[in-house]
């Protein structure tokens, strides 16, 4: 049973992607109660420590230690981002086999310590991960939630804020489909602010065309090829923006995902 008074999130994986997000958490203040998880204990130890000594220049007064599947119990959040790491030249779905061993090893004791939370999952391949989640948890989907194309997303605002020289919180596009080499970008929900971007293009007679597909090109680069282990570590959570109320419930925004199509994406 989850308590209503404390705001508790259990991070399983102490990497380079998880440690972005506990420090995201610390920097918003979002927990109250945050347990760090690690088949390397010695590791979640220290990086707990790490953030325990940053508190004194925070605004957060929160609890911060290392911890074991038991102490997912009262969990509001269990976040995943364990994973084995990606060799060069393999591609998100070559990771599928090797990471569902490891989830198989994740998700038994953390359901087993009683926990009755959401899922959030951020290892790679991360939509066939949250599925699998979901499958092995046997919770409710919609309680089972992936990090998704957020970070595409966010990549995709900041690069046409900067060709446009506007802020990127004006940008409105979304990228779309599954978090590798099948998505897209439906350019014709794409805005700055109420000015569609093909209609922009079309009154600048310019050649924006020309730059919205090398735009694209950068968005989905780290998808394959060398770029993609430089990249994989990004921090993915700050722009999913998870924010948890005091009474026990977690609202998450999430980028819808659309199947991928060789024509362009229109939504009524």
């Amino acid at each position: 049973m989850m308590r209503h008074d404390n705001r508790k999130i259990a991070l399983i994986g102490t990497g380079m992607v998880g440690m972005s997000y506990a420090y995201s958490l610390l920097n918003q203040n979002v927990c109250d109660e945050l347990v760090l998880i690690d088949v390397n204990k010695k590791r979640a130890l220290g990086e707990a420590m790490d953030l325990n000594h940053g508190l004194a220049f925070s605004s957060s007064n929160m609890k911060i230690y290392a911890g074991g599947y038991d102490d997912c119990t009262d969990a509001d959040i269990v976040v995943i981002c364990a994973g084995v790491a990606q060799k060069p030249g393999e591609t998100r779905l070559d990771l599928l086999k090797r990471n569902t061993e490891v989830f198989q090893s994740i998700i038994e004791p953390v359901t087993a310590s009683g926990f009755n939370g959401i899922f959030l999952v951020a290892t790679n391949p991360v939509d066939i991960m949250t599925r699998i989640t979901c499958a092995l948890s046997g919770f409710n989907p919609r309680r089972v939630l992936g990090s998704g194309t957020a970070l595409d997303t966010a990549r995709l605002r900041y690069l046409l804020g900067e060709y446009l020289g506007v802020d990127p919180r004006n940008i409105h596009a979304y990228v779309m489909g599954e978090h590798g080499d099948s998505e897209f970008v439906p350019w014709s929900q794409a805005f700055l602010a109420t000015k569609s971007i093909s209609q922009l293009d079309w009154e600048l007679e310019s050649s924006l065309t020309a730059h919205l597909l090398r735009i694209e090109e950068e968005v989905f680069r780290p998808c394959s090829g060398e770029n993609m282990i430089r990249w994989m570590y990004l921090p993915v959570f700050p722009a999913l923006s998870i924010r948890m109320g005091y009474s026990g419930s977690c609202r998450c925004h999430l980028q819808m995902k659309k199947k991928r199509n060789l024509t362009d994406l229109v939504i009524y």
